[in-house]
C-alpha cells in the first residue's frame, strides 16, 4: 500500500479526535479554571513520559513484525514476549509514581486548595500506566503489518473518547477530578478496543517468554530506551520547569498553545508512522531514497500552510479556542512554538530512516548530546524571560535536533548504500 494512502488513513484517524479535542480543551480551560487546567495538561505529560518504561519495545515490535510478516510463529513470540515485559515495567512505573505523589504538590508548586485533589488525580493516573503500555505493544503489531485501516478505526474511537470524556464528565461536575476520571475511562476504552481488534494474535500468542526474541527486541529497544528516557524529558519537561519556577497557576498559558502544537504534530506523525514500516521492509537504497524524497515533499506541503496561518492569526486563534485571558498571554507563545513545529515535523523523516536501518544507537547519542545543554538553556531562559523563554528554548532545541538527525541520516545512508 502506498505511503500517501497510509498517511491519509493515519490523518483520518487523527482528524475526528482532533475535532473533538479542540473544543473540549477550550471548554475545560473555561470551566475548571486556569490552575486545574494546567494540572490536567501535566497529567497528559505524566502518561506520555510513562512511555519510557516500554524499553523501546513498541517501536522494536513494529520493526520486527515488518521483518517477520510471513512467519506467524515468530510474530506470536514477539507479541507475547514484548507484552510480558512492558506489563511488568508498567507496574514498576505505576509504583514509582505512587511513591512520588506526596512530593508532587511542592515540586510543581500546586496551591494548597488544589493539592489534595491533585494527589487523588495522580493516583488514578498511576493505575492506567500498565494498561497504556500494553496497548501500545498491541497497536505496534498492526503498524508492523501496515494495517492502518484497523489502527485508525481504533484511534478514531479511542482518541475521541480520551479527548471528549474529560469535558463530558465536567459538564456534570466541573472539577479536576472529573476531568482526570474522563481521561482514565478514555484510556480504558482504548485498551478494550485494541484488545478486540487484535484478539486473534493476542490469544494465540498466549503468555510465553522467548529469550531469543527478547534478546533481539532489547538490542534494538535498548538504545531506544535511552531515547525514550531523554526524548519525553525534552518534550514534556518544559511544563514542569514552568510549574516549578513560575507556579502551577501560570502553566496553562504555556500548555494551551503547547497542546495545540502537540495536536498539530499528529499531521507529520501520520506520515512518519506510515513511513517507518515501509523503510524497515524496503529492500534496497533506491527504494529508501524515493520514500525519503516523497516524505519531505508531503511533509512540507502539509505543514507550511499551518505555520503561516498560526504566525499571522495567533491571537484570534488562541482567544477563540481558550478565551480572552489565555489568548492574551499565549499568542506570542504559539508563534514561537509553531516554528518549532515545522522543524519537529521535518526531523521525523531522518529519525525514521535511522531507526529503520536498525541504528537506534545514533538517535540515542543525539539525544544524549542534546539533553544537558537543553535543560540548562530551558531553565535559564524560563527564569529570566518567563514563558517566552520556555518557548524559545523548545523551538531552538527541535531545530538543532532536526539538523543533527539529517546529518546523521545522510552519513548512515551513504554507509549502507
Amino acid at each position: 500500500m502506498s505511503l500517501i494512502k497510509n498517511s491519509v488513513y493515519n490523518l483520518a484517524g487523527f482528524a475526528i479526535p482532533t475535532l473533538i479535542a479542540v473544543p473540549a480543551l477550550g471548554f475545560l480551560a473555561r470551566v475548571i479554571g486556569v490552575e486545574a487546567f494546567g494540572i490536567f495538561t501535566l497529567a497528559f505529560a505524566i502518561v506520555g513520559y510513562a512511555s519510557i518504561f516500554d524499553a523501546g519495545l513498541s517501536r522494536a515490535v513494529i520493526r520486527e513484525i515488518s521483518m517477520f510478516r510471513e512467519d506467524m510463529r515468530e510474530q506470536q513470540y514477539i507479541i507475547s514476549t514484548a507484552g510480558i515485559v512492558v506489563f511488568v515495567l508498567g507496574l514498576l512505573a505505576a509504583f514509582l509514581l505512587l511513591l512520588s505523589i506526596p512530593h508532587l504538590g511542592s515540586l510543581l508548586k500546586i496551591s494548597a486548595g488544589m493539592a489534595s485533589e491533585a494527589r487523588s488525580c495522580f493516583l488514578m493516573l498511576a493505575l492506567i500506566i500498565p494498561v497504556y503500555l500494553l496497548n501500545q505493544v498491541w497497536l505496534a503489531w498492526l503498524e508492523g503489518h501496515e494495517n492502518f485501516i484497523n489502527i485508525n478505526v481504533q484511534r478514531s474511537i479511542s482518541n475521541s473518547a480520551i479527548a471528549g470524556l474529560p469535558a463530558l464528565c465536567c459538564m456534570f461536575t466541573p472539577s479536576l477530578t472529573s476531568a482526570i476520571a474522563g481521561l482514565v475511562i478514555g484510556r480504558l476504552i482504548s485498551f478494550l478496543i485494541t484488545l478486540v481488534i487484535c484478539r486473534k494474535i493476542i490469544f494465540s500468542s498466549g503468555i510465553h517468554f522467548n529469550r531469543a526474541t527478547f534478546s533481539r527486541l532489547i538490542r534494538f529497544g535498548g538504545w531506544l530506551t535511552v531515547s525514550n528516557i531523554i526524548s519525553p524529558m525534552m518534550v514534556y519537561f518544559d511544563r514542569f520547569v514552568v510549574s516549578n519556577l513560575l507556579g502551577a497557576d501560570k502553566i496553562a498559558y504555556y500548555t494551551a498553545p503547547s497542546e495545540g502544537v502537540g495536536r498539530l504534530l499528529n499531521i507529520p506523525a501520520a506520515l512518519a508512522r506510515a513511513l517507518f514500516p515501509k523503510l524497515s521492509y524496503a529492500q534496497d537504497s533506491g527504494e529508501r531514497t524515493r520514500l525519503e524524497k516523497q516524505s519531505f515533499l508531503l511533509m512540507s506541503v502539509a505543514c507550511i500552510p499551518i505555520v503561516v496561518i498560526c504566525l499571522l492569526f495567533a491571537k484570534p486563534l488562541m482567544t477563540l479556542w481558550m478565551g480572552a485571558d489565555v489568548g492574551e498571554h499565549s499568542a506570542v507563545i504559539l508563534q514561537v512554538l509553531i516554528i518549532g513545529f515545522y522543524f519537529n515535523a521535518i526531523a521525523q523523516i531522518p529519525y525514521s530512516l535511522i531507526q529503520a536501518a536498525g541504528l537506534a544507537k545514533f538517535t540515542a547519542f543525539i539525544h544524549l548530546i542534546e539533553v544537558v545543554p537543553y535543560l540548562v538553556v530551558l531553565y535559564f531562559l524560563t527564569l529570566h524571560f518567563g514563558l517566552l523563554g520556555t518557548a524559545i528554548a523548545w523551538t531552538g532545541r527541535v531545530a538543532i535536533d532536526a539538523l543533527l538527525l539529517n546529518i546523521v541520516a545522510k552519513k548512515t545512508s551513504r554507509h549502507n548504500s
